[in-house]
């Protein structure tokens, strides 16, 4: 029982500073249907081409710090978004208003990052 409450009790720890945590990566991912661009109608090409509005304006705000593709071949594609926000919540609701999540086209996986290394010009 003891080692319970200390496992549950860690979990939450952890929980609360991924929430007080002000970086975060998020990672995409197309949804099977959309894997082939060949599919892709004018309005999944519209979602990507605002998706791509989407992140430039987080750049031009200052709370996107790196993005790109990790895999050009749509059948494995997948990309990367790093934030630097206020708390998880602000993270949260940034990746939930990007167009091809609002849109179902992609999905997302939103976690926080500790940096312990960064290249300063």
């Amino acid at each position: 029982m003891r080692l319970l409450f200390i496992l549950l009790t860690l979990i939450l720890s952890i929980n609360m500073l991924a929430q007080k945590q002000s970086t975060f990566v998020y990672e995409l991912t197309l949804f099977e249907s959309y894997k082939h661009r060949s599919m892709w109608t004018d309005r999944e090409h519209n979602i990507q081409q605002e998706h791509v509005a989407y992140l430039d304006s987080l750049e031009r705000e200052g709370k996107l710090l790196i993005a790109g593709i990790i895999d050009q071949n749509l059948e494995n594609h997948s990309g990367f978004v790093m934030l630097q926000t206020e708390d998880y919540q602000e993270a949260f609701e940034l990746v939930q208003q990007d167009p091809s999540i609002k849109e179902g086209m992609m999905s997302a996986k939103l976690r926080p990052i500790n940096i312990y290394f960064k290249y300063e010009e």
